[in-house]
Order: C-alpha cells, then structure tokens, then sequence
C-alpha cells in the first residue's frame, strides 16, 4: 500500500502548510482520501481537504486570512474552521477527543495538543490515519493499515467506548464492511448487539443519511446482514427475525436504493404499513410513497399473472416514474414471466403511452360543451380508458369517441 496517489493533495496544500509551519504548528490530511490512497483507489479530482492541527481555532482563523477566499466559523465551539479557496472546500480541526454523555446527541469536546490523541476518537482503525503535511510520513498508532491489508475492520479504542461515543458509528460499521468488503472482529459484533439501542439518540437524520450510504453500494446484502445479526435493522427499519428471507430479497432487486428498500421491507405488511413504518422513523415524505408506490405495483402485477395489453397498458401509466423499480420488485416478489420484455416492447411501440392525452381538459369541455366539474373528470377518465383499451389515439380518434360515449 502507497501513498503516492496523495501526492497532488500534498502540492495543493503545500502553501497552507507552510503557513502553519511558520507559525510553530503542525497540521495533518485525515479522513477517506487517506483510506482510500492506501487502497490504491482513484482520487477524485473533487475532493474536499480534511485536516486536523495543534493549533487553536483562533491560531487557524489567523492562519487562514490572506489563504482563503472565504472562511466560515459555524463549527468553532467544536474545534472546525470551514474554508474555500478557488473550488476547494477546506476543513480544519483542531486535535480533540470527544465523548457523548449518555443521553446526549452533543459530543463534550476537548482540545489536545498530539495528533494520536484525536486519531484514537476515529471511529474504526482505517480511518484513524494521518499524513502530515506537506512532506510528512504515514500516523498510523491503531494498526490502520495493517487492518486494510488483511480486509479487518477494528475500533482504534474497545468497541464500547467507540460506539458509545457516537453510537451511528454502528451503522457505519455495517457500510464499511459492506463497501470495502471486510470482515468484523467478534468484539465488535457484540458491542454492536449489545448497544443496539444506543441508537435511539442519534438524530433521524443522521440514521437516514447512513442508510441513504449502505443503499447506494455496489452491494450492500452483507451490510445489511450485519445489522439484522446485531437487531440494529430492527431499530432502523422495523424489520424484525433473522432477515434471511429480506436479504435474499435484497439481493435480486437490482441497483435503485427505491427498489432495495422496498424489497427489503416487502413482508412488513402492507405497502400502506411499510410507508406508515418508514414515516415513523422520519424517512422523507417522498422516499416512504415512492417505497409504497413501488410494493402497491409490484405486488399487483404479480397476483395478476394474466396481463391483456389493456392491463399492461394501464399498470405501466399507474407506475409512472417508478416502473423499472416496480418490475425490479415485483420479479422478486414472484414470478413474472416476459413481463419485463413486454414493457419494453410497449413503450418501443407506444412511446406517448405516460404522456398527456391528446385532448387536455379545457379541450374537453370546449368538445363537450361542459362547464369545470365531476363531468370533465369522468370525460377525460372515459378517454383515458378508451386510450388504455385502443391503444394510440389520433386528436380526431379522441373527439369522435368521447362525442359518442356523450351520447350514450
């Protein structure tokens, strides 16, 4: 493992470095990018500069003026001076330790003056390194590296201090594991089942976010398995039992965290209570339909296994945006035949099919003579039926039609 990849960071930041060095103090990179260039993973070109000093906030707010083009101070009670110079974002932060008092979602914050004291308040030991800058060597006091290379995820200080010092930290066990494709020493595990419930005072939107994260892996059924193991998915998803049956689901069901969701929550009950169970733990308003909406389609084209074009026709407008997650679901949940080969067909075929009716409604009631009310939306049910039943309708087609259906 190298950190050679490190070395356009350690250009960038040479100036800002320098500039603590002239001022007797000593700043360090930390954070993912120090992981991921021990990975040997690409760097991406949009990375923020996370670093970490002796120095003081005062001391770095002097530092940085003439540096940045814009500072911002909203973190500094907790040791974080923000900063921008051209598109690069820059986060400072003194050496500190930090530990949540039991019932608290605040962390006590104290300052410290060596870099192994705050790299032992890391969540897990491959996070817990740091390059000095601009020319320094590897701070590695937790084996962090060594932990990357056997694929081991460990907690620089005892897993009960670690998670109890932010207990979202657990969640973000699961996503380590599942993304860099790790194994979890058995302590771990334990604490883990064992301060399950510690979850309950970390923000709503802290869990969400890290669900957001564990979602949008390439694969995140091991993750997943870790939190059913430990009852942590209980607590986050309102799923309980061992989760065999959800993870098996969750591993058929593609790449769209919607669709993820959905199969992972598709024996909860009904679609209605899977949005009412996504509610209650403060999931986005949209995020809980769209979960919803995916189940109600999914389950519907699956107990309806004889599909005229009419059916087809209408389950695709009723799934609108979410057909693809829809039929990722639904080919879970059971078995669907050539549905997935049909939509495509139909919306080759038919490519207006979701779009508007090719009368809207003023034209319907200059057509049909009506005034704003019930009527109207009955005519355009009428024409959208006839649409579903006839397929593509010429503006001609649509008039002639809904003058007759008038008539009758």
């Amino acid at each position: 493992m190298s950190l050679k990849r490190l070395a356009p960071v350690r250009d960038e930041a040479s100036e800002l470095a320098d500039r603590f060095a002239a001022d007797g103090h000593r700043i360090y990179l930390v954070g993912g990018i120090v992981r991921d260039a021990m990975l040997g993973l690409p760097l991406d070109t949009a990375f923020d500069l996370d670093l970490t000093t002796d120095a003081q906030p005062p001391v770095v707010k002097s530092i940085l003026e003439g540096w940045a083009d814009t500072l911002w101070t909203q973190g500094e009670r907790f040791g974080t001076i923000g900063a921008r110079r051209g598109r690069r974002r820059v986060e400072i932060t003194t050496h500190r330790t930090e530990r949540y008092q039991p019932l608290s979602r605040k962390p006590d914050v104290v300052f410290a003056d060596a870099i192994e004291a705050d790299l032992s308040r890391r969540d897990f030991t491959i996070n817990a390194m740091a390059v000095e800058l601009p020319d320094g060597g590897l701070v590695d006091p937790f084996g962090g590296a060594d932990d990357l290379a056997a694929g081991r995820l460990r907690t620089p200080l005892d897993p009960e201090s670690t998670f109890s010092d932010d207990p979202l930290r657990m969640l973000r066990a699961a996503r380590f594991l599942a993304q860099f494709e790790l194994s979890v020493e058995p302590p771990l595990v334990a604490a883990m089942a064992a301060m399950a419930d510690r979850l309950s005072i970390v923000a709503d939107e802290r869990i969400r976010d890290e669900l957001d994260r564990l979602l949008a892996l390439p694969d995140p059924v091991s993750g997943f398995a870790l939190m059913f193991e430990t009852g942590l998915a209980e607590r986050v998803l309102g799923v309980a039992g061992d989760g065999s049956s959800a993870l098996e689901r969750l591993g058929r069901a593609g790449q769209d965290p919607i669709a993820r969701l959905a199969a992972l929550l598709a024996d909860l009950g009904t679609p209605a209570d899977v949005q009412a169970a996504l509610s209650e733990r403060r999931a986005p308003t949209a995020m809980s339909r769209a979960v919803a909406a995916v189940l109600t389609a999914a389950e519907r084209v699956v107990e309806q296994p004889s599909r005229t074009l009419p059916e087809l026709r209408r389950w695709v407008v009723d799934a609108g945006d979410l057909v693809d997650q829809s039929l990722a679901v639904a080919s879970v949940l059971g078995e669907v035949g050539a549905l997935a080969s049909d939509v495509a067909a139909l919306m080759e075929a038919e490519p207006d099919l979701c779009g508007p009716l090719v009368l809207d409604g003023e034209e319907v009631m200059a057509l049909l003579d009506l005034e704003p009310g019930p009527e109207v939306g009955a005519a355009v049910d009428e024409l959208r039926r006839h649409r579903f039943d006839s397929g593509p309708l010429t503006p001609e087609e649509a008039r002639e039609h809904l003058l007759s259906w008038l008539a009758r």
